[in-house]
């Protein structure tokens, strides 16, 4: 039974699940701290500062020296000759020199112009001249090279054509930029450090203690889940055991889990099934012994009279010299039906008789393969034999290993008990629909620890509220017949040290399953050997 509170021995896994992460983490709390108060001191300090001053200072005259060049460049493109003999002669109407017209009939060959600007100036861009309305009167635009660029834009007009304007598009490679604006964010974040460095130190200190204290209660937490599923399950056993020493088999633990305890679960649960069935095995045979004893008593004290019985009667119908025709009807119907009921009454005899004498079972080796395949060929004899005189022909279909299959059996006994079931499937079948498809199956499968014999018919089977009655003695669901082969076929199995069960087939009918030990393995032991 689980308790709301720890036992002893929860108790002691959750000590020591505390007492396995309370040190290491104790450890590291204290290495930590020292950890990132060195950290901290060798990144922000007064020499860090000044190198980044100093870098930043580098960028921004390395930066100053690009933007000069630029404007350099873009003076340098606005006042270039032979850019401005190309715009006037290309001028309509104008000679070199003039300013009145911005009409340009070959911008080609104002783009040639500007095509060779760029290859003079290897860090321009993109060259486009525009007029007083912004339309372009030409451009011209290189490759840039493979490299990241960062691209400025300058505006000039152009010295002899006022009404022209040139736009010089420079690049500059974008790394020096973008590592400008990088190391001016790292100056921002050390400055802040500096600043905070008391708060920043204690705030992580504090996230770093958090950590740890969450961390060791996660672990008490475990520990206090694992305990308790251990414990619970070890109560579980206990109490499932004591149940077994008041009687009560029909205890079940889940056994889901694949650890040590879920090994002994599972173990205790066979344990408990074994018993089960040995006590259903006894309990089975005790009740047959019983119904023996009242079988053969009822045998001999029905016996007794029916000899007399019928005598009596066949003498006062022989005895009657009257000349009443009703009355010498009446008596002979009379003798008929005593002698008929008679007969009868010596057959229930018989099954009672031979009920009552079923013998021991006596195991010896034998190789059931043979044993079934002797029994179908009885099985087809009397089917020939009744086909002849009418009645519905069943075919037997085995399917039996291939090798043979040594077991401990009394051959006599176990072939009688398959004969019986085979007779019982034959009824079935010739009790329901008459049907070509009637079929049976006998099939013998060998598993690790036990032998499985299935009998099945393609029949109407058995309710499903009859399955577990079947087997009892008296009981049957047939018309006519006492109910004591089954029994019997029940009795045979489980002196066997095996059992029997009642499913449905997949055929549709009825399956009657046997199942039987190894040569070696009872009650689900394995003899690794005995195959």
């Amino acid at each position: 039974m689980a308790h709301a509170g720890l036992g002893r021995f929860e108790r002691k896994i959750v000590m020591a699940i505390l007492a396995v992460a309370v040190m290491p983490l104790a450890a590291a709390l204290w290495l930590g701290q020292r950890v990132l108060h060195e950290a901290y001191t060798v990144g922000v300090n007064p020499q860090v500062v000044q190198q980044l001053d100093q870098g930043l200072g580098l960028y921004r005259r390395h930066l100053s020296s690009l933007r000069e060049a630029a404007d350099r460049t873009a003076l340098a493109v606005s006042g270039d000759h032979m850019l401005h003999l190309a715009l006037a002669v290309n001028l309509e109407g104008s000679a070199p020199g003039s300013s009145g017209a911005t009409e340009v009939p070959d911008p080609e060959g104002v783009n040639r112009a500007l095509a060779r600007l760029l290859v003079r100036f290897d860090n321009i861009i993109e060259l486009r001249i525009r007029d007083g309305q912004g339309r372009v009167r030409g451009e011209a635009r290189g490759s840039g090279g493979a490299l990241r660029l960062r691209e400025l834009r300058l505006e000039r007009p152009l010295q002899a054509l006022s009404d022209l304007q040139i736009e010089v598009t420079v690049g500059a490679p974008a790394g020096p930029f973008e590592d400008y604006q990088r190391a001016g964010e790292m100056r921002r974040i050390v400055t802040t450090l500096q600043r905070g460095s008391a708060y920043v130190s204690g705030f992580y200190l504090a996230v770093y203690i958090t950590l740890l204290l969450s961390a060791i209660a996660v672990a008490v937490a475990v520990g206090i889940v694992l305990s308790r599923r251990v414990t619970r399950r070890v109560s579980q056993l206990a109490e499932a055991t004591a149940r077994v020493g008041r009687g009560d088999l029909a205890v079940f633990i889940p056994d889901d889990d694949a650890d040590e305890v879920g090994e002994l679960t599972r173990a205790f649960n066979d344990m408990v099934r074994d018993l089960s069935e040995s006590r259903e095995r006894i309990d089975y045979l005790q009740r047959v012994g019983a119904w023996q004893e009242f079988a053969r008593r009822l045998a001999h004290e029905i016996k007794n009279p029916l000899t007399p019985i019928q005598l009596a009667v066949q003498e006062a119908d022989r005895a009657y010299k009257g000349d009443d025709a009703e009355y010498r009807a009446m008596l002979s119907d009379t003798r008929t039906i005593v002698e008929e009921e008679v007969q009868t009454l010596r057959r229930l005899v018989g099954e009672f008789s031979e009920f009552a004498r079923l013998p021991e079972v006596r195991l010896e080796t034998a190789d059931l393969v043979e044993v079934v395949k002797e029994l179908a060929n009885v099985h087809e004899l009397r089917n020939e034999a009744e086909r002849e005189e009418g009645l519905l022909s069943v075919g037997l279909e085995l399917d039996l290993p291939t090798h043979p299959l040594r077991l401990e059996v009394d051959t006599m006994l176990l072939r009688r008990a398959l004969d019986n079931l085979l007779r019982n499937a034959v009824e079935a079948l010739r009790a329901g629909p008459v049907t070509a498809r009637a079929r049976m199956f006998l099939s013998v499968r060998e598993l690790p620890s036990e032998v499985r014999v299935e009998v099945r018919d393609s029949g109407l089977g058995v309710a499903a509220e009859d399955r577990t009655r079947i087997f009892d003695p008296y009981f049957t669901t047939k018309s006519e017949g006492t109910g004591l082969g089954l029994a019997i076929v029940k009795k045979i199995v489980l002196e066997h040290g095996g059992l029997i069960l009642c499913c449905p087939a997949p055929e549709g009918g009825a399956c009657m399953r046997i199942r039987l030990p190894l040569k070696g393995a009872l009650l689900g032991e394995v003899d690794d050997g005995a195959a």
